[in-house]
């Protein structure tokens, strides 16, 4: 059975266990409020029933969890900046909220469907802003780390982050100069993973739809056609391209060819820096004596089956 993603309020839980040492239960004593819920028991009285903790707290749907939990974000956050502090640098304070081991929040809200974004641009702009001592960009991002987690909205943390540095601090987070030595706080950002090649339908000027990745990984072709019907093949096509067109596949090397097969109305390449044009295979009216070979392709280069099915070779990360 497939694991299910933890939550905001779960990553801040796992992440502050794993990274920062701090027990279920001693992160709950530190954010849960005195005030009395409607049965009359307040959420703190809860702290040593791991049940609860577990249940209400770390594994519950985010729409069950309620703001009458806790202290305010804030207050929390300096809480928690205290707590680690008896152990923990600021910087690696700074590193586990917006290095690796932060990724399981950002996993989080993505699998809410918040555009993370804003968050993680706000951590890259507080890793190294000269506007503020480094004690106080742990507890900006200690701010936006736990408001995120506790409301499951990055707007209403990164709001509430300004708000903060702003009437706190007496500073807002900036954008900062770009520089030679800028650095990124994210250590995630350039994933670990080959650059790649992708497809990218146009249409009269137009990007239809999202790219066909090619994938590296796996030794399989890739076959276009208007009944092509594999995993990976692309059918995206025109009524001119043939059930069975043309084969995309890399050699040992990892460059990426194309090559047709028996199609009726041919394939072409146009060459993305000067925009010549090699024929990778011609209409099959044409074709008497023809014989062809693998065309290499390249990011930039358009893909051209039949008359009207036009795909732009693209680079990127999958």
């Amino acid at each position: 059975m497939a694991k299910t993603p933890s939550t905001p309020l779960g990553a801040l839980f796992s992440i502050l266990k794993k990274h920062g040492h701090i027990s279920y239960k001693d992160l709950a004593a530190l954010i849960l409020s005195e005030k009395p819920l409607m049965g009359g028991t307040s959420p703190i009285n809860r702290v040593n029933d791991r049940t609860w903790i577990s249940r209400y707290l770390v594994h519950a749907p985010v729409e069950s969890v309620k703001s009458d939990y806790f202290i305010d974000c804030e207050k929390c956050a300096m809480r928690i900046v205290a707590r680690l502090k008896k152990r923990m640098s600021n910087q690696a304070i700074m590193t586990m909220i917006a290095g690796t081991a932060g990724r399981e929040m950002v996993t989080a809200l993505s699998h809410r469907g918040q555009n993370t974004a804003p968050y993680l641009n706000m951590l890259a702009r507080l890793s190294d802003n000269g506007e503020f001592r480094v004690e106080e960009r742990v507890e900006i991002a200690m701010v936006l780390f736990v408001t995120t987690a506790l409301s499951a909205s990055v707007a209403e943390a990164t709001t509430r982050a300004f708000a903060f540095a702003e009437e706190i601090h007496g500073s807002p987070v900036a954008t900062p100069l770009v520089t030679p030595h800028s650095k990124k706080v994210r250590d995630w950002d350039v994933p670990e993973r080959s650059v790649t090649l992708g497809l990218l339908r146009v249409m009269d000027g137009y990007v239809m739809g999202s790219p066909h990745w090619l994938d590296p990984s796996k030794n399989s072709e890739i076959e276009v056609g208007a009944f092509a019907t594999g995993k990976d093949s692309l059918s995206d096509v025109a009524d001119d391209v043939s059930r069975h067109h043309a084969r995309i596949w890399h050699d040992d090397a990892g460059e990426w060819y194309v090559e047709g097969t028996g199609s009726t109305n041919g394939t072409v390449l146009v060459n993305g820096a000067d925009r010549s044009e090699t024929v990778v295979e011609p209409p099959a009216d044409e074709r008497g004596g023809w014989t062809g070979e693998p065309v290499a392709i390249k990011p930039g280069d358009e893909l051209v089956f039949g008359k009207s099915t036009r795909y732009v070779v693209i680079a990127g990360v999958r």
